[in-house]
């Protein structure tokens, strides 16, 4: 991807920001408020919110930690299939390399990059950026739905001139999908980014060992992960036994086989994790309300939202 097509694209998601009139109307997509206070969007799943400020240096938003370099290195090795920050670190460099050119020949480190400011400057910069990360789900109470929503704060955030950028995964991603796409560009930009996975994300069910992936990919048995999977198979017992004694080995994904139709919402899965923004933003910025909790002080009519 060229300068010229970097450029292209800003400009396209600069002319199509959101001013997102349905929210008003929709009880669903509406943010939660009562009594001008900050309240959990009712289709978040409020057990499942999580969030980790990551310092810039260790371990920033963009690049997991990695910088540049890494990201043009070898694949970070992961040693502990159950420690979240090395599946992290190795789903950011897989979908950040997935969607541009990592080679310095097509222009990586030059023409674009982490160290590449979106006015095309060149710094020595690793390109690492701090802020907080939320990450929460999305579900019907079921555990079959389970979207994953995430929206990443820079900490060059400003609450007086707030926009948010949307990064929807395609395919099959997972939700680090767009960050090389569309979510490095918001970051240096300060704005916020919502990211969603539209229910589509990478979740696999091992038939044969009864092995599901927890929502931040931590691979667990079914049974004790239950509604907290990705995804498992609607099977009972007797029928994933007698699958597995006519094809052994195999295993069910969650895009093809969740029977959700999650093509079906992925409009709506995108306005959800720019409501899920909104939420994060004014917990972290609201002001005082007199009767506690947080008063909604950003929303889409101070907030440049762009899609």
């Amino acid at each position: 991807m060229n300068r010229g097509l970097i450029k292209s694209y800003a400009l396209a998601l600069a002319g199509a920001f959101l001013a997102m009139p349905a929210l008003a109307g929709d009880d669903q997509l509406n943010v939660g408020m009562a009594n001008n206070r900050n309240m959990v969007p009712s289709f978040i799943v409020s057990s499942s919110i999580s969030a980790k400020h990551y310092d810039g240096s260790t371990d920033d938003l963009l690049t997991a930690g990695l910088g540049k370099t890494g990201l043009a290195g070898a694949a970070p090795v992961v040693t502990d299939p159950q420690d979240v920050a090395q599946l992290r670190r190795l789903a950011i460099y897989t979908n950040y390399r997935a969607l541009v050119d990592i080679a310095a020949a097509g222009g990586y480190g030059t023409l674009y990059g982490p160290n590449v400011t979106n006015a095309g400057v060149v710094t020595a910069s690793e390109g690492k950026i701090p802020g907080w990360e939320y990450i929460a789900v999305v579900d019907d109470g079921s555990g079959r739905q389970n979207v994953t929503v995430m929206v990443q704060v820079p900490d060059s955030f400003d609450p007086n001139n707030a926009c948010m950028v949307s990064a929807t995964s395609s395919g099959s991603r997972g939700v680090y999908g767009a960050i090389s796409a569309v979510g490095e560009w918001g970051l240096k930009q300060g704005c916020a980014v919502a990211y969603t996975d539209k229910g589509t994300g990478n979740g696999l069910d091992d038939l044969q060992a009864n092995l599901v992936n927890l929502i931040e990919g931590q691979l667990t048995d079914a049974v004790v992960a239950g509604k907290n999977s990705l995804f498992t198979a609607d099977l009972t017992d007797a029928q994933r036994a007698a699958f597995n004694a006519a094809w052994p080995n195999r295993g069910a994904y969650k895009h093809p086989h969740s029977e959700q139709n999650p093509e079906a919402d992925w409009g709506t899965n995108t306005l959800q994790a720019i409501v899920f923004a909104f939420y994060e933003l004014n917990e972290k910025f609201g002001t005082p309300a007199p009767q506690g909790g947080k008063r909604i002080t950003l929303d889409r009519k101070n907030t440049l939202v762009i899609a």
